[in-house]
């Protein structure tokens, strides 16, 4: 049953932006003390979802005592919410009409850890629950999806609030910085200027005391950064947060938010990378509450504030509009035959965005395929200009999808659908403790397993920590079909390390070992494999990943943003994500899924191991296995991702 206390935080009249609006020179860290103070009887934490206090406030917790939450992370599995649960649980958000009752009994799970911190979810309770759009998905490569900040970013009239776990000087970075100086250039024309505010995560030694470092110019200016300097965007107040606390606690959350109107959810770093990707383009009340996580996170004073923190969101007048017709949409976002036609059309009426390829309308004659917006081969496409990887697949082979690789979603128009931020605040302190599942994205991620009653898929470049392996392994037995599509050797370094779960590979043998083998059939698991590929090809050579990080729950709800299946984001990681009720959307992301990748064509087998049609396994294992082998590999690993050279 949802507690008094968790009603009566969801509908609270106060929320961290209204609060913020009302002292905008404050600080949201302090701000939040004191905001849900009449809610708590002694016994809850007070809020610290931002994470903050630097290494001094990671020792301090260690020693932290006081009564131990009775709320548990994982329910019994009989325990099935009632009738008037769910009831209960839908009056606990701001849905506009009544979830679906799958839907209702995840929520029912993330409304338990507001007992134990109300701000376990990064965001004010009130906004916990919502709903909104989703005009655009895209499931591709990196420069895809950093198209699209660019083309939201130089629309901005306001401000943007961008947050990244890593930005490195790369290609991408570049198309940012290209953002904001196009974004200067407008605001100077129209006579006025526009705050962005931009937080990625670079562990400093500096964070003793303080996870929220302001960097300065000549920091932010450095090559391995190469912001441009204040004299370059004029027409834009910047200004840069660096977060982490200290020593696990990564800001792993990714996502944009563009005048109040539009945010992105995102899967991927601010750098270069040969991973397939996903971000989702949401609209409606939802991007009030990621608003409220993304001034949680800041936590610092702004200088200057936001501008809209006063003006919630609104319906945009006639309402909201997809495709092209949408004013944040572009050519870019075409893919296909379909596509293609469209731009065309937009081309005679002259709708071409100013930086259009001039020759994308030349069609090769050679069958080369149309997809953002111009005509490339999928291989090249999938290199990203940045690797020369040979396709090993013909394009006519058998095994792969007849429709076409299209990589953006251009979902068709709907009416706005029940929405639950599920997101988790970082938590420093070494060691997995189990009361570290207390955030709405492992109850969510749990209760999706617990309580789905057909079939689950997920995707994640990571699968191997325990929570996970053992919800997966009590939902196959209890007869849900589990289809996991995870990249081999993704990370294997930081995997093998104690306490992390193992490599991909030494986990998905030991789930095959513990199931029955009429069991084994429900467990499908894949090998990662790209496009153009004939086989998998492990993650350690740096040709065909895939980073995206999505569960799909029979057919109907679906859960997308930041979080990985490993250990470090189940206990450790700041994290972002939305879980959507609409078996349409879902159908619409599933159906790229497939498209985009040859995974499907890809099982392990009975015994975890993948075999192509010869027999023959994988060569190119990265070697790394539990141990001091592993351990040595492990440590070189974690250094490599803290550089940006890993797996995040």
């Amino acid at each position: 049953m949802v507690s008094q206390h968790v009603w009566d935080l969801t509908h609270s009249d106060k929320t961290l932006v209204q609060a913020l609006a009302d002292h905008p020179t404050e600080s949201p860290q302090e701000l939040g003390k004191s905001l849900y103070a009449h809610h708590h009887d002694g016994q809850h934490h007070r809020p610290n979802a931002a994470g903050t206090g630097g290494i001094v406030g990671t020792v301090k917790g260690l020693f932290k005592s006081g009564k131990t939450p009775e709320t548990q992370p994982v329910a019994h599995p009989n325990d099935e919410p009632t009738q008037e649960d769910l009831d209960r649980a839908a009056e606990c958000g701001n849905f506009g009409s009544r979830p679906s009752d799958l839907f209702l009994k995840i929520y029912h799970e993330v409304l338990k850890t507001l007992d134990h911190d109300p701000w376990a979810g990064v965001v004010s309770p009130p906004l916990l629950g919502t709903r909104g759009v989703v005009p655009l998905s895209i499931i591709s490569v990196i420069p895809d999806i950093i198209q699209h900040h660019y083309d939201l970013i130089v629309r901005a009239r306001h401000e943007v609030f961008l947050a990244t776990n890593f930005w490195q000087a790369s290609n991408s970075a570049t198309k940012i910085c290209d953002a904001l100086r196009e974004l200067s250039r407008r605001a100077e024309q129209r006579g006025e200027r526009v705050v962005v505010k931009l937080m990625y995560d670079r562990a400093n030694l500096k964070m003793i005391t303080e996870s929220h470092l302001y960097v300065k110019e000549d920091e932010w200016t450095k090559p391995e950064v190469a912001l441009p300097k204040a004299s370059e965007i004029p027409g834009v107040d910047l200004e840069v947060v660096n977060f982490h606390q200290p020593v696990l606690g990564t800001f792993h959350s990714k996502f944009m938010i563009v005048d109040r109107a539009v945010a992105l959810v995102c899967s991927n770093n601010i750098q270069d990378r040969c991973n397939v990707e996903m971000m989702v383009h949401v609209e409606g009340p939802v991007v009030d509450g990621l608003y409220d996580m993304a001034l949680i996170s800041w936590a610092r004073e702004m200088h200057p504030p936001l501008p809209l923190l006063g003006k919630p969101y609104t319906v945009p007048e006639g309402g909201y509009k997809f495709g092209v017709d949408s004013p944040w949409m572009t050519s870019h976002v075409l893919d296909g035959s379909s596509g293609l036609e469209v731009w065309r059309k937009m081309k005679a009426e002259g709708r071409l965005e100013e930086d259009v390829n001039p020759d994308a309308d030349k069609d090769p004659g050679d069958g080369t395929p149309f997809f953002s917006g111009r005509f490339e081969s999928i291989t090249d496409h999938l290199n990203t200009g940045t690797q020369g990887t040979q396709a090993t697949l013909p394009p006519d082979h058998g095994a792969t999808s007849p429709d076409e690789f299209t990589p953006h979603i251009v979902h068709a128009p709907h009416g706005e659908v029940p929405m639950a931020l599920v997101n988790r605040p970082p938590c420093g302190k070494p060691g997995n403790d189990h009361k570290s599942l207390l955030t709405p994205q492992d109850a969510a991620w749990l209760g999706a397993l617990r309580h789905a009653q057909k079939s689950v898929f997920i995707q994640t470049p990571t699968f191997c920590a325990e929570p996970a392996v053992d919800a997966v392994i009590a939902a196959v037995r209890r007869g849900v079909e589990v289809t996991l599509y995870v990249d081999v050797g993704f990370n294997d370094g930081g995997e093998a390390l104690p306490l992390q779960g193992g490599t991909n590979e030494e986990v998905v043998r030991k789930m095959y070992a513990e199931l029955e083998e009429e069991e084994k059939d429900r467990l499908k698991y894949h090998w990662y494999t790209g496009k153009d590929q004939v086989k998998p090809i492990n993650a350690h050579l740096q040709q065909r990943n895939c980073h995206v990080k999505l569960m799909i729950i029979d057919d109907t709800i679906g859960i997308a943003g930041n979080g990985n299946q490993d250990t470090q984001s189940w206990f450790h990681s700041s994290e972002c994500n939305i879980m959507f009720d609409s078996p349409a959307i879902c159908a619409e992301w599933f159906g790229a899924i497939e498209r985009v990748q040859n995974t499907h064509f890809h099982r392990v087998g009975h015994d975890g191991v993948w075999r192509d049609a010869q027999g023959a396994v994988l060569t190119d294992s990265t070697g790394v296995t539990s141990g001091l082998r592993g351990v040595v590999k492990g440590v070189q690993g974690s250094i490599a991702r803290v550089r940006g050279k890993g797996g995040f």
